[in-house]
């Protein structure tokens, strides 16, 4: 487009047509019909042409069946998962339609998909109760005084995490050829991480423990109490464990907590704090002893805080809108 551009105005600054194709090194003819697309049909005729290139083998209803047989199949507690040998073999038996194996990935890449980790799913998961979950507005209200507004509802998210020396390994860069190596420790020194964040304010709270109880889960409940800025009321998600009694706040009158659905982490954004704690800094690393990996976590903790627009960004839910 940019070559077409240039041509146009030198065509306009009186130019003859030879001297422009000499000037931009292309040939007359691609200038001729460049000028006369342009005195036809005005500089929208000068726009690159969609290339539609080489037709697909496949009807537009083989691809959506081919389609439905990856969804289907990705989707199946059978176990096993497919191989571009096995979309070939299922392309060849029922289109008659031969595809090179390097071929397949290019199609599969056009038709939208892309090979992913997957993302683990309790067997007993509802997503019926998720759904219903998120239409947590009306227990909500039941929940919060009856004086107090929604609008002056902060929500909070909980949960733990163990990280010690037995640690998680990610990937990272190499040069092409080699593998890499990351150190890991065959220790069993760990620590506990109690977090809380509010996405709404950018703010979170933590502590780390070397146990799990419900006396830990009351220091947590009370240190959302005492950051609840006064009139407002905090609701605080969190699972099913244990020790998350509801009646933990009982002796908070700015606290109330609402369970997520059973199996259903990933309603709980707080799981990707623990997933950019471990990535960022403690992944791939040695800790000495129980003090070095309480110091670590502190300091991982604490340097996710540090940006309330990255703790807004990463744990904000449209579902958790009191205002709308």
């Amino acid at each position: 487009m940019k070559m077409r551009l240039l041509a146009l105005a030198h065509f306009h600054d009186g130019q003859s047509r030879t001297t422009i194709a000499k000037f931009l090194k292309v040939s007359r003819t691609s200038v001729n019909k460049w000028i006369s697309a342009y005195l036809n049909a005005g500089i929208e005729a000068l726009n690159e042409k969609p290339r539609p290139g080489r037709p697909h083998f496949l009807t537009d209803t083989q691809q959506t069946e081919l389609c439905q047989f990856i969804e289907e199949r990705s989707h199946s507690t059978a176990g096993g998962r497919l191989t571009g040998y096995d979309i070939q073999s299922y392309i060849s038996d029922n289109f008659a339609i031969e595809y090179h194996s390097d071929y397949v990935y290019i199609l599969l890449r056009k038709l939208g998909f892309s090979w992913k980790t997957s993302r683990s799913r309790h067997p007993k998961q509802s997503l019926d109760a998720q759904e219903d979950f998120k239409k947590f507005y009306f227990e909500t209200i039941t929940r919060i005084p009856g004086h107090m507004s929604t609008d002056k509802v902060d929500v909070w998210f909980q949960d733990e995490a163990r990280f010690g020396q037995q640690n998680t390994t990610t990937h990272l860069w190499s040069l092409i050829g080699e593998r890499p190596r990351a150190v890991k420790q065959q220790q069993f020194e760990y620590a506990y991480l109690f977090g809380a964040v509010c996405p709404a304010r950018g703010i979170g709270e933590a502590l780390v423990v070397p146990w799990v109880n419900k006396d830990v889960m009351r220091q947590q409940v009370e240190l959302i109490s005492n950051v609840t800025e006064p009139d407002r009321h905090a609701i605080v998600i969190m699972d099913g464990a244990s020790w998350h009694n509801e009646d933990l706040s009982a002796d908070f009158d700015n606290v109330s907590l609402i369970k997520l659905p059973p199996y259903s982490p990933e309603l709980n954004p707080i799981e990707q704090v623990w997933s950019w704690m471990r990535q960022h800094h403690l992944a791939n690393r040695t800790f000495k002893g129980y003090e070095d990996i309480v110091n670590s976590v502190c300091d991982a903790w604490n340097s996710f805080l540090s940006s309330e627009q990255r703790v807004t960004d990463m744990c904000t839910r449209d579902w958790i809108n009191m205002t709308s």
